[in-house]
């Protein structure tokens, strides 16, 4: 008996030693960002006998472990050049924060011979995909886009719609804020085509943003381009946009009859098969489908369904297209309409596509399932999909391969044999298919695509950035040119991280207000609010143990307490002030979240007492004090009934109580995106924008705890600030600013106090999208993280490098004053 418990015992050990060095293995091998709250989980070795007995052992290794895993996932990513502080004739060098995907693919389209692939975003921009650098690339940039738009925030929008010509891989088309842009050398360089102001702007992220394709180029002139604009119906051009005329023969496109619904565009094909080449299909919102001779334009109605989304043609000639008000398949085949058959699937589809080189279509739905059929139509069977991130890719992705895959518009590759690409919500993504009808296995392929939406950034002393967007969480990244593993608090399909803080206490001490975006569903799980703390620098995250119940919410509504902005004490980690969205009652907590009090403002109405409205708002109304122990500061923009508490307050024990330091907003415009900024290391200091880009939006800073505000000189339009690493010799922060600096847009640095600026870029990698926020290193001097409002993060650093040219748009900049 006791030969057998010395046996197990010396079993157990071996077992756990080899434990212990396949997870030391496993943690050194893999990047910081991809450790999880599993890696310093407690092994479990089976018998109860046994995990006592080992109980000890167990928790050294455990915690060697965590030390192990913290020694490296809390690390400054490395300098690009060793600088402390400004040089003549210095340079910053510039590259994207490698996330990866992250937003909607919404369409794609090709030449007939497939040299330029193209593909179009909801939230900002168009790619083309780059297959020397095997990568895609950003088509609307400082480089790309007619002089009118290089501005601050000159492209803050997605493409509405791109098209290449079938005939001429170098012509594009694209449909953009107000316009038809065109290109002649595959995206390159854009100009603005002729009389074509179409009402708008058109809506590339609204609700029929997957419908495609409203932008259509003939199969033999690359000059003959017709677009299906939403409001004003289809107009065309014959000479590749400079005149632009209506057709005729068609009615306008119908709304749905929902409130506030705008109407969707006309979906366009320009028939390819003999007998209609070169005629023109539209599918008309709430009439169905036209047919017109390219000679004539005049259209003539030939029903068919009444919510058109996505036309494809079959070998044969067939015409298919999907009905999403029907949720069903129609077929246009010998000069009628055709049923698919008692097989076919009803659904509300995403998309259809035909094979170019086999009698074979396949259909999606919204939600990824996924049918096929090799008769035409007439028999159909459904499909397993599964997903995965391809090579070189963000392994993170791997969790959009759940029950529900966001699917925008699918089409097969017109040069790859048995390629079927599929537009979805994280990215691009391809199927290469054997013969017949295949499970659909897809693989990403988003490298180069930087789609996510920026909320917040931080760089605690001593660690590496945290990022928080919407939908994809938080990304810790002690390297910053490699793909993130996954997120946190918690690998969830969506879960947005609005806000972020961490704490001179405890600069590992990090603090979030996660919350699910998707509000009306998918609180079954009971993880639509995962706010809480992490106490290693962001590796694994603690949720809150409570949650408090704000005036007029229900105590069973798993988003009463959610979203906003969120700050931690200098001195105490314990000490938390949460103000929510919704414009509900802020609180305050002295235990990290075990209980709640409510901020009670003196003269407040309650019931929402709060100063945060809508959840999507990128604003920063609430900073804690980096030096005095137990101060928040809190901007209330005096929204309705609450006109009488508009002003800056100030509470030095940690919320409890709140005087007024300045009556009135700081600046107007201040419900919006307001940026109130604490200046590390210096008590009392505080920057504020209102972030706005009309009226009076100049900078204000404050060095009295916001009891007087004065407008820095020349700084006006301001979007973020900043602070970083002092430079040698100064005692005060490095200030990082975009914003108009007498008139100039750029990206600015100070290293005296605001005294003086120097440009350090115009637009960093050509981005022309909006900064919505910003976040200085406070580790390495000069570097800077920018997030923006629908392309990611770059970085920027003083680096040796050789600018292009002149313009400071490129991944080099010179430094300039």
């Amino acid at each position: 008996m006791g030969f057998s418990r010395r046996g197990a015992m010396l079993a157990a050990l071996a077992a756990l030693l080899i434990l212990t060095v396949i997870g030391i293995q496993r943690i050194a091998s893999r990047t910081p960002s991809a450790l999880t709250a599993g890696e310093c989980a407690t092994p479990d070795l089976g018998p109860l006998s046994q995990r006592v007995m080992l109980q000890p052992l167990m928790r050294i290794v455990r915690n060697a472990r965590c030390a192990l895993a913290g020694s490296i996932a809390l690390q400054v990513p490395p300098a690009a050049a060793q600088s402390s502080g400004p040089v003549e004739g210095e340079t910053y060098l510039w590259a994207p924060v490698a996330i990866g995907g992250g937003g909607f693919i919404n369409g794609s389209a090709w030449d007939a011979k497939g040299v330029t692939q193209v593909a179009r975003s909801d939230v900002h921009g168009a790619y083309r995909w780059n297959a020397q650098h095997d990568r895609w690339e950003l088509l609307t940039t400082a480089q790309s886009m007619p002089p009118a738009y290089r501005q601050q925030a000159g492209a803050t929008f997605g493409v509405f719609e791109i098209a290449v010509a079938p005939s001429d891989p170098h012509r594009l088309y694209m449909a953009a804020d107000t316009r038809i842009f065109r290109s002649d050398d595959a995206g390159q360089h854009w100009t603005a085509t002729g009389n074509n102001d179409f009402p708008g702007p058109l809506d590339a992220n609204g609700p029929y943003r997957n419908h495609a394709s409203s932008l259509a180029v003939a199969p033999d002139d690359p000059d003959f381009v017709a677009f299906g604009s939403p409001q004003r119906g289809l107009s065309f051009s014959r000479d590749g946009g400079a005149r632009w005329q209506p057709a005729t023969g068609l009615p306008p496109a119908r709304t749905s009859g929902k409130a506030n619904d705008t109407p969707p565009a006309l979906i366009l094909w320009f028939g390819r098969g003999r007998a209609d080449r070169g005629r023109l299909w539209a599918a008309v919102p709430g009439s169905g489908v036209f047919i017109a001779d390219p000679r004539t334009m005049r259209f003539s109605a030939v029903g068919g369904p009444r919510q058109g989304r996505q036309f494809a043609q079959g070998r044969d000639g067939s015409l298919y297209i999907i009905d999403s008000q029907a949720q069903a398949l129609s077929i246009w085949r010998d000069g009628r309409w055709a049923s698919p058959g008692p097989s076919a699937p009803n659904a509300p589809f995403a998309g259809i596509a035909a094979d170019p080189f086999a009698n074979r279509l396949y259909l999606m739905d919204e939600g990824g399932r996924a049918w096929c059929s090799t008769d035409g139509g007439r028999a159909w069977m459904g499909v397993n999909r599964t997903s995965a991130p391809g090579e070189r890719e963000p392994a993170w992705l791997r969790i959009a391969n759940s029950s529900y895959f966001a699917v925008g518009s699918i089409a097969f590759d017109p040069a790859r044999k048995g390629r079927l690409w599929v537009n979805a919500g994280t990215g691009p993504y391809f199927a290469d298919l054997k013969d017949g009808c295949g499970p659909l296995t897809l693989i990403s392929q988003v490298r180069g695509i930087e789609e996510t939406v920026a909320n917040d950034a931080i760089q605690p002393p001593g660690g590496p950035p945290l990022f928080a967007m919407w939908d994809f969480g938080i990304h810790v990244k002690s390297r910053l040119d490699r793909f993130s593993s996954t997120y946190g608090p918690k690998e969830r399909m969506i879960i947005a991280a609005q806000a972020l803080d961490w704490s001179p206490a405890d600069p590992r001490f990090i603090v979030t207000n996660a919350s699910d975006t998707r509000t009306g569903c998918c609180a079954e799980d009971g993880d639509s609010v995962l706010a809480g703390y992490s106490l290693d620098g962001g590796i694994n995250w603690s949720r809150f143990p409570a949650l408090p119940q704000p005036p007029g919410t229900r105590a069973d509504d798993p988003w009463r307490m959610a979203f906003g902005t969120i700050a931690v004490a200098a001195n105490d980690t314990r000490s938390i002030v949460w103000v929510p969205a919704f414009n509900r009652s802020p609180f305050y907590t002295r235990d990290r979240g075990k209980s709640w009090q409510r901020v009670v403002l003196p003269g407040e109405r309650g019931p929402n007492t709060g100063s945060f409205s809508a959840f999507h708002l990128a604003r920063r109304s609430l900073a804690a004090d980096r030096v005095l122990p137990d101060t928040f500061y809190l901007l209330h923009s005096g929204d309705a009934p609450n006109e009488a508490l508009a002003g800056l307050w100030r509470s030095t024990d940690g919320g409890q109580t709140w005087d007024r330091r300045f009556y009135g907003e700081v600046a107007p415009g201040s419900a919006y995106a307001a940026k109130l900024r604490a200046v590390p290391g210096q008590a009392g200091h505080l920057f504020f924008t209102s972030a706005v880009h009309q009226g009076d939006a100049r900078l204000r800073r404050s060095t009295d705890g916001g009891s007087s505000w004065q407008v820095v000189p020349g700084i006006d339009r301001a979007d973020d600030i900043a602070f970083g690493k002092a430079a040698s010799g100064s005692s005060y922060p490095t200030i990082f600013l975009s914003a108009l600096k007498d008139g100039r847009y750029g990206i600015w640095r100070s290293t005296d106090n605001a005294a003086s600026w120097q440009r350090i870029a115009a637009f960093p990698l050509g981005r022309l999208d909006r900064i919505k926020v910003m976040e200085g290193d406070k580790d390495v001097f000069g570097r800077v993280y920018l997030g923006f409002v629908g392309s990611g993060w770059v970085y920027g650093e003083p680096a040796a490098c050789t600018p292009p040219d002149d313009r400071d748009e490129n991944d080099c900049a010179k430094v300039r004053r």
